[in-house]
């Protein structure tokens, strides 16, 4: 079940209305409080000022006749209250003596006005005037003390209405509760109007912009603003975002160095792992050729002995061809073992590296195997020499469209090419200088080599070829020729679409060091 939340401007039009109501609810019940006791005071008086009159009549009667009898003083006291109830404003005024004998007036204290016998005993004791209000709140009564010679002979009981001044304070209460509601209705049209347009709509585009945001923008109210928190907080999101926005650039600039770290040092650890399996190869290639290369030269020449002995053998024959064919094998594995932990030294020198490429190519046109396959050259003029041994590249060159032949079988298109690339920075100990690098590709069109095996296919003995195609070491003998030179070999391969190996070799220049 989904739980109601009020919106921010629900709470705050909420909020604001209960602060109203309480708040004008309060000052209200005051100001009816005081107003009320103002009236009841107003009342009260005019209750002591028939209290006083009637005293008056009483002192009046004694300095006229000394001390008059008590039927007289009855008869004056009557005479007074007769005259003081002509007005209509009070009700039933009489006179009860000290001995609760009513003197003047037509009721004895009763339910009517709450006034019992013990108020009325207690004001003859002590001399003092007391009110009293009844349930309905429409008489006020005052019982005042009536005093002759310093003495309380009697007391006046002025029962004063006060039901208009109730009804009154009762329509009053109904109006400010109407106007407090009136108020809260006011409160919340134009409130609501007010926080829309104050809070809330810059608020919702606020969040709009920031849902939206990219890393460029920055963030406006889309309107004149006058600098009030909102503004403000405009301000402190722009700022934030900014600090966000170059922290992702620095995170993302030590990515990439990081990335750029760690594919170095890929190459650094697969190049020290070549270099020690290649350092070890080639020691223990060494050994085996020495102590296998003799052996083998000496099975060969009686090999041919036995071959001009046993001539009109043909079953002996096709046995000794055999070994001589696969004796013939290995003294060539042996003699590539041994170019490949002892390479015969290279005279480099300054080379032209297109009309490397024609030689080569035009060496191979006639070779059976490149029947059908199309050779294309594509050699870019002018593009410089480079500083290596022509036959030692020369010898690379043919390996490599050696391999591509033999992974068209069934025909295809090889393409050499050359162009120069880019200049690459190279790290010198005295400063950095941009070199000019010469690119050579050979490309096929043959089954060429799964991604999965691409990282393996400069390691010594390894080879896709069938048992008897190939020993493994002619891509690792070629790469460590163009290393000699201070140059690479890249490789780009999709498994049945075919393969290019491309060497990269610094241009040679001027004043070269040969050594």
């Amino acid at each position: 079940m989904k739980t109601f939340r009020p919106g921010l401007r629900t709470e705050i039009l909420l909020s604001l209305t209960l602060l109203l109501i309480a708040a004008m609810a309060l000052t209200s019940f005051v100001v009816l409080r005081i107003t009320e006791r103002d009236l009841f005071r107003y009342k009260t008086a005019d209750g002591m000022a028939v209290a006083r009159k009637i005293q008056s009549v009483v002192e009046d009667s004694g300095r006229q006749a000394g001390l008059p009898s008590l039927e007289r003083l009855k008869e004056r006291l009557d005479d007074g209250i007769s005259w003081v109830a002509h007005s209509g404003l009070y009700d039933d005024i009489f006179v009860v003596g000290r001995d609760g004998s009513v003197w003047v007036g037509g009721k004895h204290p009763d339910e009517s006005n709450e006034v019992d016998e013990s108020q009325i005993s207690s004001v003859l004791t002590t001399g003092r005037t007391s009110t009293n209000i009844n349930r309905e709140r429409t008489l006020l009564t005052v019982i005042a003390p009536i005093f002759a010679d310093g003495e309380c002979i009697a007391a006046v009981v002025v029962p004063v209405r006060i039901d208009e001044v109730s009804q009154g304070l009762r329509r009053s209460q109904l109006l400010v509760w109407f106007y407090i509601g009136l108020n809260v209705l006011v409160l919340v049209v134009f409130g609501n109007f007010l926080l829309s347009r104050i809070v809330i709509r810059p608020i919702k585009r606020l969040v709009k912009m920031a849902d939206h945001f990219e890393e460029t923008d920055i963030l406006s109210m889309m309107a004149k603003s006058d600098r009030n928190e909102i503004a403000h907080l405009t301000m402190a999101l722009n700022r934030m975002l900014k600090r966000l926005a170059d922290n992702k650039e620095r995170m993302e600039a030590h990515i990439r160095s990081l990335e750029v770290a760690n594919v170095e040092l890929k190459q650094a650890r697969e190049e020290v792992l070549r270099s020690e399996k290649l350092s070890s190869l080639g020691r223990v290639a060494a050994g085996v050729a020495h102590e296998v290369g003799n052996p083998m030269g000496a099975i060969l020449g009686y090999t041919n002995l036995l071959m001009d002995s046993l001539a009109d053998n043909t079953e002996a024959m096709d046995y000794l061809n055999r070994i001589e064919k696969e004796v013939t094998r290995t003294d060539t594995i042996v003699r590539e073992l041994l170019d490949f932990s002892r390479p015969s030294p290279s005279e480099p020198a300054p080379l032209d590296v297109n009309a490397l490429i024609t030689e080569s190519t035009s060496f191979l046109s006639g070779q059976r195997m490149m029947e059908s396959i199309k050779v294309e050259t594509k050699l870019e003029d002018g593009i410089g020499k480079v500083w290596a041994d022509a036959d030692q590249l020369k010898q690379v060159l043919i390996n490599l469209m050696l391999n591509a032949g033999d992974a068209m079988e069934e025909g295809g298109s090889l393409t050499v090419a050359s162009r120069q690339v880019s200049p690459v920075t190279m790290e010198t100990d005295a400063h950095d200088h941009p070199t000019v690098h010469i690119e050579i590709s050979v490309s096929d069109t043959g089954k060429g080599i799964a991604a999965s095996e691409l990282n393996k296919i400069f390691d010594p003995f390894y080879t896709t070829k069938p048992p008897g195609k190939g020993t493994g070491l002619g891509l690792a003998i070629s790469l460590r020729i163009i290393e000699t030179f201070n140059g690479s070999v890249n490789v780009e391969s999709t498994e049945g679409k075919g393969s290019t190996f491309a060497i990269i070799l610094p241009v040679s220049e001027p004043g070269h060091d040969t050594e």
